[in-house]
């Protein structure tokens, strides 16, 4: 148990320095991109982004949990059954993917039409949709890194291809005047240097002598039901986005995304968590200790997550004001609602772990696709009267009915015994303090109050950290003193 908790700790410091750093040097270009484009643009280039995200979705095909869990399946089988897998997945990518960036170029004259109102040529899509291949190739290398345990190689490669998407961008932007072209094609750049560089690293995991579509089936019979969990989780992920676009025009879609990207604030510390956890926690499925260690991270880190909402919506007028262009500074009330989604999304991590363990993975598509219907039709209602608050309400509530869902099915298939009065009251005190903050800026209260908020809801929280059987021991601990010193 203790072991486990320290590779968490040391794996989440060193994902956490390497995700700040690269992060950093996206929030470090958005006082550069708000002041290149306007609202409307960056608006367009949020919407091409949206639609890479579907395409990613299909290129992925559930090929990275897959490769998770047999790799581990495969431990003791010895570094050449491993390799099997791993190569697997690859020769999959490859035929897979070009076959899918084909028809999505193809089909780009429609979808200009449709989403663009025929601003973009097929060129726009085509470098577009070749970036999100070579990101897909480059990712699975560097998730090996994460499944042996070795996080600094994992920040390298991902870490370089942010750097070079950035540098090519910013070039081909500046200098040459490419504009949302040049955006794109730096994310194209920094990705094909980046999956050159990941595999060469990793090349003692790749046998191309032969196919290995043996395989196939498996991690497809695996793989394919999280398709359809892809897909509800694009609707969750982006149909705010949609909805912003259609009732509010791509002006309101450009500040929305402002407010998005600052709310990555909390999506860098829960991807940090994900990513040091995942396969802690694969292993730990298969141990005794596994539901001690998985109800002891489930309360810690709802706490430390609700704690970074609560702070970041206290500071997020300051953060948008220093960093964004004045006319995006309205998007700092979504900065609050929008972090919430990332929290209960990594809870699903914590919470689901039944579901993985019985191999159950059939059970996502159902759930996430109940709250994908539930998104839409909230953002449909929502969305028109409140605009992008009414959408980020609408996503964050979303992703919390699907984690109360996946944590009442996974406790079936896994007893795990949560604490959950606890959590519940972690995420009563987070949201109330979010919504109290938020109000007293809108209403402009004195400073001191938004101060008094956060520091009292921060403590409260700091509080529900300890378990019950910890709260006796301390008032046990607090009686010997006193009677001591009595």
């Amino acid at each position: 148990m203790k072991s486990r908790l320290k590779q968490i700790g040391k794996d989440s410091i060193v994902y956490g320095l390497g995700g700040i750093i690269a992060k950093g040097i996206n929030f470090l270009l958005l006082p550069v991109y708000t002041r290149i484009f306007p609202p409307s643009e960056y608006g367009i280039i949020e919407m091409l982004t949206i639609l890479n995200g579907f395409l990613a979705m299909l290129l992925g095909m559930g090929m990275d949990s897959a490769q998770s869990f047999y790799f581990f399946e495969q431990k003791l089988n010895g570094q050449r059954a491993q390799s099997s897998v791993v190569t697997a997945i690859f020769q999959w990518r490859l035929t897979w993917g070009l076959v899918i960036v084909v028809c999505a170029t193809l089909l780009s004259p429609l979808l200009n039409r449709f989403f663009f109102n025929g601003q973009l040529s097929w060129e726009y899509f085509a470098i577009a949709f070749a970036g999100s291949f070579f990101f897909q190739i480059m990712l699975q290398s560097a998730e090996l890194f994460r499944l042996l345990y070795n996080p600094w190689k994992f920040i390298s490669i991902t870490f370089s291809q942010t750097v070079i998407a950035a540098v090519v961008a910013l070039l081909l932007i500046i200098e040459f005047g490419y504009g949302i072209k040049g955006y794109f094609i730096g994310s194209l750049t920094g990705a094909f240097i980046a999956a050159i560089s990941g595999w060469f690293l990793v090349k003692n995991f790749l046998d191309l002598g032969r196919w290995h579509r043996e395989w196939w089936p498996r991690m497809l019979k695996f793989g394919a039901p999280l398709v359809p969990a892809g897909l509800a989780m694009y609707i969750l992920n982006t149909s705010d986005r949609w909805f912003v676009n259609y009732f509010a025009g791509p002006d309101a879609l450009g500040i929305y995304a402002v407010g998005a990207k600052f709310a990555m604030f909390v999506t860098l510390a829960v991807t940090t968590f994900r990513q040091a956890w995942w396969p802690v926690a694969m292993d730990a499925m298969h141990s005794q200790e596994g539901p001690l260690l998985f109800r002891t991270i489930g309360r810690f880190y709802l706490g430390c997550g609700s704690i970074a909402v609560v702070m970041l919506t206290a500071v997020s007028p300051y953060l948008v004001r220093l960093l964004a262009a004045p006319n995006y500074y309205y998007a700092y009330p979504l900065v609050g609602v929008l972090s919430w989604y990332a929290v209960f999304y990594g809870f699903y991590l914590i919470g689901a772990g039944g579901i993985w363990k019985a191999e159950k993975t059939i059970l996502t598509p159902l759930l996430m696709g109940f709250a994908a219907i539930m998104n839409i039709l909230l953002d449909i209602v929502l969305v028109p009267k409140f605009g992008g608050m009414g959408a980020a309400a609408a996503t964050s509530f979303s992703f919390a009915i699907w984690t109360i869902l996946s944590v009442a099915v996974s406790e079936r298939l896994w007893k795990i015994n949560y604490d959950y009065l606890i959590l519940g009251i972690q995420v009563l005190i987070g949201v109330s303090a979010t919504v109290a903050i938020l109000y007293f800026y809108n209403t402009k209260t004195s400073s001191w109050s938004v101060a008094a908020i956060t520091t009292g809801s921060c403590l409260l929280l700091v509080w529900t950290f300890f378990s019950h059987k910890n709260y006796a021991l301390l008032i046990q601990k607090l009686k010997r003193k006193f009677s001591a010193v009595d």
